[in-house]
């Protein structure tokens, strides 16, 4: 019987995220660690589905922090394993 799980990774957004964080590489630990437990990757799908509200709040983030950070979109990981 196979289970599945779905684990969210998120980013930073604004001039903070852009300096700092290296979505691949993100992805890349996540999805190791899963597989050192024994879980496989099905499918990686982009998170960027939000409604209007969520999108106007990181927008006014952004603005009060002066285009330093904002909460940005992420991708969701699909894992497998089988038991």
């Amino acid at each position: 019987m196979k289970r599945n799980k779905i684990d969210e990774i998120t980013f930073i957004g604004g001039f903070i995220g852009w300096l700092l964080v290296n979505p691949k590489a993100t992805i890349d630990n996540r999805v190791a660690e899963a597989n050192k437990a024994g879980w496989t990757v099905v499918n990686i799908i982009p998170g960027g589905e939000q409604n209007a509200l969520l999108r106007l709040l990181r927008y006014i983030i952004l603005s009060v922090t002066l285009g330093l950070f904002t909460f940005g979109d992420g991708v969701y990981v699909i894992f497998e394993k089988e038991e």
